[in-house]
């Protein structure tokens, strides 16, 4: 596998290479933060972190250069060292950067070659940065990091590997009419949770949140900050839930960022809703899951575009394990899920009204979204929505590059 980024701390990566482990030799070649080991095995998983960037702006430059001819240097080096120490039956390319360069080296050297996408990467180019105000950002990603420049290296990169991993069936949708991909060609591998996750819960109080919280009815979102997330959205139907429910507070925690943080502020102080929101800082995993099962509704709100409409965050399938309440925006897998498998409630994207009146349909039939809670739980825990169940998927899929 090669990634440009951490690992373990990569969810997805981790939960692939971990299981692949189990019957093959998995090997990681990724990044390095500082105190990391360069060498060690994690869980079976044999990790390589031969690559290191001084800092962001590094990376930054690292990703410019990248995009010019979408090879990266470093990792090509590193993967031509790698390969005279061990033998590579497959490379498993995760995400678009590397695509090109993992992919040169397999037909090189006569490998298969799987790439897998977690997301629907030239569309999240086009939101990913829209509140930032930095201007030699906005250079970078006008002039580097085009929509259709990556799309159209997208089309190519999924027409040359022997497999193609989706992270939903929309996203496989998607490229089947868009790019005539093959549908035999797509595999989808979701981002569902182990099962075990949900021993994270055992011991959290419904209550164990700040004391300041337990009288207050907690709508939380926990995750990344920024334009794709709907936080504007649920920020906006506080204006009407905070006159039906007094008590009502909107609990955003995650990542700090100057200009996303200043954004959003603005939005609050601007509707007057200071205190029925609050931006709370990251938390250790450990209080995610608090936070998760101590709210009375966990919101995934994304607003509707290209991106939001082809991949799915874990935290819908972690939420699940809490039983407690999930409320989604629209967007098609989050909508398809929570809807075809009757485990949560789901809003007009974008609609802020809506969200506020399912809010309240919760409020007032709270015993009712208990037990729906209590069904997502058995779908995720004893059914289908687990990683148990999709990592079969994935074994399969290594099983039939064998032939």
């Amino acid at each position: 596998m090669v990634l440009d980024g951490y690992y373990p701390s990569d969810i997805r990566v981790r939960k692939e290479a971990e299981t692949l482990s189990e019957h093959h030799n998995v090997f990681i070649l990724c990044c390095k933060k500082n105190g990391e080991k360069t060498s060690e095995e994690v869980h079976g998983v044999k990790v390589c972190r031969n690559i290191s960037y001084r800092n962001n702006y590094h990376k930054g430059i690292s990703d410019i250069l990248l995009s010019v001819n979408y090879i990266h240097k470093r990792f090509k080096r590193e993967l031509s060292k790698l390969s005279k120490q061990i033998t590579i039956d497959v490379l498993h390319t995760h995400d678009l950067p590397l695509a090109k360069t993992v992919y040169k080296f397999a037909v090189k050297n006569h490998i298969k070659s799987v790439l897998d996408l977690h997301e629907n990467y030239p569309a999240a180019l086009s939101t990913w940065f829209a509140w930032r105000k930095s201007t030699l950002i906005r250079l970078k990603n006008q002039f580097f990091f085009r929509y259709k420049k990556w799309e159209r290296y997208e089309v190519k990169m999924i027409q040359s590997y022997d497999v193609v991993i989706a992270v939903v069936d929309e996203m496989k949708e998607l490229f089947i009419k868009k790019y005539q991909t093959p549908s035999q060609k797509i595999k989808v591998i979701t981002n569902t949770e182990k099962k075990e996750f949900a021993s994270n819960f055992s011991s959290c109080s419904i209550l164990s949140l700040e004391k300041s919280y337990e009288k207050k009815f907690v709508i939380s979102y926990v995750g990344g900050f920024g334009p794709h997330r709907g936080l504007d959205t649920a920020i906006k139907g506080m204006i009407k839930i905070k006159k039906t429910i007094p008590n009502a507070l909107l609990l955003l925690t995650g990542p700090k960022n100057k200009d996303v943080n200043t954004h959003l502020r603005s939005l609050i102080n601007q509707l007057n809703v200071e205190d029925h929101v609050e931006l709370k800082d990251p938390v250790p995993f450990e209080q995610v899951v608090t936070i998760m099962q101590g709210s009375d509704i966990n919101i995934i709100p994304h607003v509707s575009n290209e991106h939001t409409e082809n991949t799915i965050p874990h935290k819908l399938f972690q939420i699940l394990l809490s039983k407690k309440p999930l409320l989604v925006s629209s967007c098609r897998p989050l909508k398809r899920i929570v809807e075809d498998e009757g485990v949560g409630y789901s809003f007009l994207a974008g609609n802020a009204e809506d969200f506020a009146k399912s809010v309240f349909e919760i409020h007032e039939n709270y015993s009712d979204a208990l037990r729906i809670a209590e069904k997502g739980f058995e779908k995720s825990f004893r059914g289908n929505l687990n990683w148990e169940h999709t990592s079969k998927e994935l074994l399969k899929l290594y099983d039939d590059l064998k032939n």
